[in-house]
C-alpha cells in the first residue's frame, strides 16, 4: 500500500485529464473574471464616490449662499423696518425728512449690497431718497411692487423682480413695504434696491468649471441673478422646470440631477429654500466636469486591469503546465492549508470574548463560574454573583434602533470593564441585553456596593432614553453570594438564584438591586 501511493498519485501528474489540471483552469478563469469584476466594480465605485461627492458639494454650495441670501435680505428688511418705523413716528414734515435722509444715507454706506433707499407717497410720487437726488416728474406708481402694496394690506416685504434703476441705469432687486396712514389706508411705499452686480462678485468668488451654474431665484421661479452671468437670463421663468415642479413642493433642500431648461446642460444640483423669504437658491455642478477626473482614471485604471489580466493568464498557462511535474507537492500543500484551516477554526471557536461588547462571552463565563465555585468551596470563600439586566431594552430598540441598541451595549460594557477592580473579577455578556459579573471572595454586602456602583455609573452615563420612566438607560441587578458547597452547588443553581433575584428587581420598579 505505501508504494500504491506515490502510484495513484503520479497518475493524475502524467495524464492530460488530470482533475488538478482542470481545476487550475477553472481556477485561473475564476480568478480573471473576479479581477474583471473587481475593476468594474472598483470603476463603478468610484463613478458614485464622484457623483455623492458633488451632491455633497452642491448640497454644501447651495446652504452656503442660501444663508448669504437670507443675511443680505435680513439686513435689508431691518434697513427698511427702521425707515417704516421712523416714518410713523416722525411723519415726513420737512426736519424729519432731513434727518430721514441722513439715515437712508449712512444706510447705504454701511451696506454693500445697497444701491438705494426711497420712499414713495401714495400716489408714486418721490418723497425722499438716499441719494437726495430726485428726478423730474418722476413716478414709481407703474412699478410692480408699487401695485403689489396698492392691493395688499401686509406688512411684509415684498421681493420683486429684477428692473433697471431710473436713477442710475443699473440692474437692481426691488425690496419694499407699505405704508399705511393710522387709519389703515395705504401712504405709500418704502423702497430699498439691491445691486445684482452685488451678488455677481459674491457669487464669482467661488472656485467652479465653467459649465457649474448658481441660480438666485424667487419662489415663482423667476431669475433674480445667474452665474455664468448673462442679462438675458434675468428675469426668465422656470417654474415649469423639474426642480419647481416636482421637487420644491415636497422636499426644503436636498439634491438632483436636472437638465437645465435654460442651457440643456446635466448638472448635479444642490438646491434650498432661504428660510426666512421667498427664495430659493439652486447650485448645480456640470456632471460632465464632475466626473471628467473619473474618465480619465477609468482610462488609466482599465489599461492598468487588462495588462495585469495579461499578465496573470500567462502565468496560469505556466502553472498549469507545472502542476503536471508537481501534484505530490500540491498534495502536501493542500493537506498542510487544510490543517491550518482546521486549527484557525479551532481557534476562532475558542475565543472567549464577546464581539460586540468586549466583555467575556457566554463560554467563559461558565468555565470562570464552575472554576470560582470549585476554587470557593475548596477554600470556603464566598462568592457572588451579579445579574444585570437593561431595563426597557425592547423599547430602546424600537425607538432607536439596533444599532443604537449595540452602540449602548458597547457603552454599558466599557463602563463594566472600567469598573473591574480585581484581575480575577469577571464581567460578561450573559446573552441579549444581560450581563453577569461574578466577584470572588465577596459576600451579599460587598456585592452590594460594588452593584451600587455598578447602577451609577450606568446612570452617570445618562444615555438618552425615552421608553424608560427615568428618562435615561437604566439596569436593575440581581445578587446571589454564598459559600458554596462541593455538591449541592452547581453553577446552574447560582445563575438561577440570580436570575430569580433580577426578576425581583424588575418586579419592583426596575433601576434597582435585589440581593437573593
Amino acid at each position: 500500500m505505501i508504494q500504491q501511493q506515490p502510484q495513484d498519485a503520479e497518475r493524475p501528474r502524467n495524464g492530460k485529464n488530470s482533475p488538478l489540471l482542470f481545476q487550475a483552469g477553472v481556477f485561473v478563469v475564476i480568478v480573471a473574471v473576479t479581477l474583471i469584476l473587481f475593476n468594474g466594480w472598483q470603476i463603478w465605485n468610484s463613478h458614485q464616490r464622484d457623483l455623492q461627492s458633488a451632491e455633497y458639494e452642491s448640497a454644501n454650495l447651495a446652504r452656503s449662499l442660501a444663508q448669504h441670501a437670507d443675511d443680505t435680505f435680513m439686513q435689508t428688511d431691518s434697513t427698511l423696518s427702521d425707515l417704516t418705523e421712523r416714518i410713523q413716528t416722525d411723519g415726513l414734515g420737512q426736519l424729519p425728512l432731513l434727518r430721514l435722509q441722513k439715515v437712508m444715507q449712512t444706510q447705504v454706506g454701511n451696506l454693500p449690497q445697497l444701491h438705494g433707499l426711497f420712499v414713495y407717497d401714495a400716489e408714486g410720487n418721490w418723497i425722499v431718497t438716499s441719494s437726495g437726488r430726485f428726478i423730474q416728474n418722476a413716478n414709481n406708481a407703474d412699478r410692480e411692487y408699487f401695485k403689489f402694496h396698492l392691493s395688499h394690506n401686509s406688512n411684509a416685504i415684498y421681493i420683486g423682480k429684477v428692473v433697471r434703476s431710473r436713477s442710475t441705469g443699473d440692474l437692481i432687486i426691488p425690496v419694499s413695504r407699505r405704508l399705511n396712514h393710522p387709519d389703515g389706508s395705504f401712504a405709500g411705499v418704502v423702497l430699498a434696491t439691491l445691486y445684482v452686480d452685488y451678488f455677481r462678485q459674491f457669487y464669482d468668488t467661488f472656485a467652479l468649471n465653467s459649465d457649474a451654474s448658481l441660480n438666485l431665484l424667487l419662489a415663482d421661479g423667476t431669475i433674480l441673478y445667474r452665474r455664468p452671468y448673462s442679462i438675458a437670463a434675468i428675469g426668465k421663468n422656470i417654474s415649469e422646470g423639474v426642480l419647481f415642479r416636482e421637487i420644491l413642493p415636497h422636499s426644503e433642500f436636498g439634491n438632483a440631477t436636472i437638465v437645465s431648461r435654460y442651457d440643456k446642460v446635466e448638472r448635479i444640483y444642490g438646491y434650498s429654500r432661504v428660510n426666512r423669504y421667498p427664495l430659493v437658491i439652486a447650485a448645480g455642478l456640470s456632471k460632465a466636469d464632475v466626473l471628467s477626473d473619473w474618465r480619465n482614471d477609468t482610462g488609466v485604471f482599465a489599461l492598468g486591469g487588462a495588462t495585469l489580466l495579461i499578465i496573470l493568464l500567462a502565468m496560469g498557462l505556466v502553472l498549469m503546465r507545472q502542476i503536471n511535474h508537481s501534484v505530490r507537492t500540491e498534495a502536501e500543500l493542500m493537506r498542510t492549508r487544510d490543517q491550518l484551516t482546521t486549527i484557525n477554526r479551532t481557534l476562532e471557536e475558542l475565543a472567549l470574548l464577546d464581539g460586540l461588547t468586549g466583555l467575556a462571552n457566554r463560554r467563559q463565563f461558565d468555565i470562570a463560574l464552575k472554576n470560582e465555585l470549585m476554587r470557593a468551596s475548596r477554600n470556603y470563600r464566598s462568592v457572588a454573583l451579579l445579574m444585570l439586566d437593561i431595563d426597557c431594552f425592547k423599547q430602546y430598540n424600537d425607538i432607536y434602533g439596533h444599532v443604537a441598541g449595540d452602540q449602548c451595549l458597547q457603552q454599558i460594557g466599557q463602563t463594566l470593564k472600567g469598573l473591574a477592580c480585581r484581575s480575577n473579577d469577571i464581567m460578561a455578556r450573559y446573552g441579549g441585553e444581560e450581563m453577569a459579573i461574578i466577584l470572588p471572595d465577596t459576600d451579599t454586602q460587598g456585592a452590594l456596593i460594588f452593584a451600587e456602583r455598578v447602577i451609577e455609573a450606568v446612570r452617570e452615563l445618562k444615555i438618552p432614553h425615552t421608553g424608560n420612566p427615568h428618562g435615561i438607560v437604566t439596569i436593575s441587578i440581581g445578587i446571589f453570594a454564598k459559600v458554596p458547597h462541593m455538591y449541592n452547588d452547581t453553577p446552574i443553581g447560582f445563575i438561577n438564584q440570580a436570575d430569580s433575584a433580577l426578576y425581583q428587581a424588575k418586579a419592583q420598579g426596575k433601576n434597582r438591586i435585589y440581593p437573593a
